[in-house]
């Protein structure tokens, strides 16, 4: 379809029925390897959750939550390295979750994470299948859920964050919902820095479809707009 029928198609019903046997299967994977991690965890006496919500980029995601920006750590060889690196989404929805429950910021960041791994799933399953079917649709997903990095989309991390923005971003802009996969974009691109390659890639589509409408129509006499060919 082009763009003005994709503008005006109407969303396929059941979409979430649609999706089902694409998040279920994301969902057993990740579940399977949250007890693998258990497991291996609890063999050398440490805590799973430890490892998802207070390690690495978890805490300086938590930090910022708590006392905002300004922080930095001196190594000893010199290097200097800043919370400024870390982009304020997800700090400000580990903050909301804190304010409106009984959640740590740690414990946010990882309902958020955990939240927006579905919502990645579905928007993963959403582009491949209107693209190329659902049996692609599911596919895709399930090759997401089992990368081998694909733990860090169980932790306090901005990646599922970021690729749930990123891909229904996408997919607004292939059903012609230009609003949406602007706001969608700009949402990413405070999730991280590759977010601003979205916030690009959806300017750059956004403006090749205006100029493909705008060729397509010439203008006469009397200044309206009438359709070529």
């Amino acid at each position: 379809m082009n763009d003005l029928e994709t503008r005006a198609a109407v969303a396929r019903p059941g979409a979430l029925r649609r999706a089902a046997p694409a998040l279920l299967g994301y969902a057993a994977v990740r579940a399977l390897g949250l007890v693998v991690l258990a497991l291996w965890s609890g063999a050398r006496g440490k805590s799973a959750y430890t490892l998802l919500t207070a390690r690495w980029d978890s805490l300086w995601y938590t930090r910022v939550a708590e006392l905002g920006y300004g922080y930095e750590v001196r190594l000893p060889n010199g290097d200097v390295h800043s919370n400024l690196a870390f982009f304020p989404l997800l700090p400000w929805l580990e903050r909301l979750a804190a304010a409106v429950s009984p959640l740590s910021h740690a414990d946010g960041g990882f309902v958020v994470s955990l939240l927006a791994s579905l919502a990645a799933a579905w928007g993963i399953f959403a582009v491949a299948d209107h693209l190329y079917g659902r049996r692609a649709g599911v596919c895709a997903v399930l090759l997401w859920a089992v990368l081998p990095v694909g733990i860090v989309q169980s932790m306090a991390y901005s990646e599922s964050l970021f690729t749930a923005l990123a891909a229904w971003a996408l997919y607004a802009v292939l059903t012609g919902r230009w609003v949406t996969a602007g706001l969608l974009a700009g949402l990413a691109g405070l999730t991280r820095p590759v977010g601003l390659a979205v916030v690009a890639a959806v300017w750059a589509a956004g403006a090749a479809a205006f100029l493909r409408e705008r060729s397509g129509s010439s203008f006469v006499g009397d200044g309206s707009a009438v359709p070529a060919g």
